[in-house]
């Protein structure tokens, strides 16, 4: 605790020295600090042009982490068709997550990246992906309505729809909603259409307001609703008294539970406000309220393939027959304030913050109540227009820590962040009717640092890139499916590099390649592919006078064999296991992206390479997607 004091109180100490000089630098300094009318007065934004016809140009979005930093970036709507056949969990995290075969099922990332939050969380975490939190609003800026509506229809009835609306009266008032469904048939055990594996719904509520009599005030709210249900399969069954029976029959393959579900539901409710004393300090107050319910419910019975994934329980030892319904409840309200303040090439932001937690599991009624207190800070310095240096800390009053150093330019860039982090509420504490817990940990600590060199030589792009991490107390489950903690060091070195060449006008090719060793006395506690490669041949081109944008090609993803992590539903978590290897694998796919107007259109046809009773695994005992036929379509209306 001593050292972290240390650490944070000279990272504070920094950022007074510098912050003083900054400010006796920027005495008189001309400071644009309302970023919407910034924008919306620049040239670009009143070209006649711009107003008369409405499009991608006039619709603009930014993120409360640029208001919070001073850091106004707008981006515009990506209107391009480039990889939109990317619809599906795997592809969209561009094939380094680790997930049960299908869109919507629980996911884990291969590599191993902390979230800056070194406080407690609730631990469950597999569906994070699906939730939107607060700081992944989308803030509109719109001189007119605006429309989003992408479908995506993917082979097996692999559904996804997200829409959304905004649209702002003026500069002074925006709201807007986003609505996000996935419906996914069972890839495995399939009966028929509408046999649901899941069933997920996501909708948030957002807008900001800067009254007019009170232009130096802003206001950011949102509000998020998801339910995400899933029908937990536990895994294929293999009957051992079938010579015959095999793992790639899809749809009438059997699996281990029948009427096995899970639930994790969420909501929060968020605002960010600032107040501009004067043209160098502002002041600014955030809140959320936070709430997740997780829930698993299950009827089994011992003397049948349930007890593959079931024993008879540590309440009742006696029953062969028994119902398993577990409720756990996490509820966050969080404030932080502080003040903030920049110039032309400058920034900082100081604040305290104060989390109040709970955590409450139903079948034994306890609740434990938590609060934590952290004081924190954010210094930018822009040395050029092209390189950008940034510093943050956060220190935990309970001895926990972040630390993160940017510096980003035009040739290099590089992240070092420092975690010091607390156990979560499950590691630490469960009470189910299969397994139940109380243990206590050491704060996991880890130092991770990705830097990324960027060349181009003519036709050529070179992108090398490391991912280091080194992780002290690594919390994880055992193979019993317990929590645990490593003894020593677990090393992550994972070079690798991407390269694009443009062959022609049209013709393009790209492929990015990740090798990763393993070390450390506790490197069997770490698993993760050793070598990984992602590539795409593609063709581009404008036809019928430039009316229709079109990108095709074909892209391939392979991923060495390895033991990799199970899956149990029970408490939503990926455990060590050292029973199943999977094989190594390519997976080659087909697409054709184009796009006319405002409409895109994507075809896909996704593993064309699947040969008959063949396939690959992403989790133990779980089949990737077999060969299909995916569509979908995304349309703006921007009036």
């Amino acid at each position: 605790m001593q050292k972290s004091i240390l650490v944070f109180v000279g990272f504070l100490l920094f950022a007074q020295v510098a912050l003083g000089q900054r400010l006796r630098m920027a005495e008189g300094a001309d400071v644009n600090r309302d970023s919407i009318a910034a924008m919306r007065n620049k040239k670009s934004l009143l070209d006649t042009t711009v107003e008369k016809k409405y499009g991608a140009s006039s619709t603009r979005f930014t993120y409360e982490a640029n208001f919070k930093y001073n850091d106004i970036v707008f981006y515009s709507p990506d209107t391009l068709p480039e990889n939109l056949h990317r619809f599906d969990d795997l592809a969209k995290n561009d094939y380094l997550i680790q997930n049960l075969g299908n869109i919507g099922t629980a996911m884990r990332q291969l590599f191993y990246n902390p979230s800056a939050n070194s406080g407690i969380t609730s631990g469950y975490y597999v569906y994070d992906q699906f939730y939107t939190t607060p700081d992944q609003i989308r803030y509109y800026d719109t001189r007119s309505p605006f429309t989003k509506i992408e479908t995506d229809f993917g082979g097996g009835n692999r559904n996804r729809t997200d829409i959304i609306f905004t649209f702002n009266d003026s500069i002074n008032f925006n709201i807007g909603a986003n609505y996000k469904i996935t419906r996914s048939d069972k890839q495995l055990a399939y009966l028929e259409r509408g046999d649901r594996q899941i069933e997920s719904t996501n909708w948030n509520v957002f807008g900001f307001l800067r009254p007019k009599k009170l232009p130096k005030y802003l206001l950011l709210f949102n509000t998020t609703h998801f339910v995400h249900k899933a029908a937990e399969q536990g895994g294929i069954f293999i009957n051992p008294e079938d010579e015959e029976d095999g793992y790639f029959k899809y749809e009438e393959q059997n699996v281990i539970l029948d009427e096995a579900r899970s639930y994790d539901k969420r909501g929060n409710i968020h605002i960010y406000q600032q107040y501009g004393l004067d043209s160098i300090f502002e002041v600014y107050h955030s809140a959320t309220y936070e709430e997740q319910i997780v829930r698993y419910y299950d009827e089994y019975d011992l003397s049948t393939r349930d007890s593959l994934m079931y024993h008879r329980g540590v309440t009742n030892i006696e029953r062969e027959i028994d119902t398993l319904q577990e409720r756990s409840t996490f509820t966050e309200l969080m404030n932080e304030v502080g003040f903030k303040g920049r110039t032309k090439t400058f920034s900082y932001t100081l604040y305290y913050k104060n989390r109040l937690l709970s955590y409450n599991q139903a079948r034994n009624g306890a609740t434990r109540d938590v609060t934590e207190n952290y004081f924190g800070g954010t210094l930018r310095q822009n040395i050029t227009k092209k390189i950008l240096l940034k510093a943050s800390g956060e220190l935990g009053l309970d001895g926990n820590y972040s630390l993160v150093g940017d510096f980003s330019s035009s040739l290099f860039s590089a992240e070092y962040k420092r975690v010091n982090r607390r156990p979560n509420f499950l590691m630490t504490s469960y009470d189910g009717q299969q397994e139940n817990w109380i243990k206590r940990f050491d704060n996991e600590v880890s130092d991770n640092i990705y830097a990324e060199f960027r060349f181009k030589m003519g036709a050529l792009r070179l992108e090398p890139f490391l991912r280091f991490n080194r992780i002290a107390n690594y919390m994880y489950f055992d193979e019993n499916r317990r929590p645990d903690q490593a003894g020593s060091d677990i090393v992550i070195t994972s070079p690798g590099a991407t390269i694009g060449l443009q062959i022609s006008k049209k013709w393009a090719f790209y492929t990015t390649s990740y090798f990763t060793q393993v070390t450390g006395g506790s490197a069997e506690k770490y698993r993760v592919p050793k070598f990984m490669n992602t590539s795409q041949l593609a063709y581009r081109n404008m036809l019928f006078d430039g009316k229709m944008m079109i990108h095709t090609g074909l892209e391939s993803h392979f991923r060495s064999s390895y033991v990799p992590y199970a899956y149990d539903p029970t408490i939503q978590q990926f455990y060590l296991q050292n029973d199943f290897s999977h094989d190594s694998f390519v997976k080659l796919d087909a697409f054709l992206n184009f796009k006319v107007k405002n409409l895109s259109i994507f075809a896909k046809v996704s593993h064309f390479n699947q040969l008959e009773e063949k396939g690959y695994f992403i989790t133990p005992d779980f089949t990737g997607t077999r060969f299909t036929v995916d569509l979908g379509a995304r349309w703006y209306f921007f009036d």
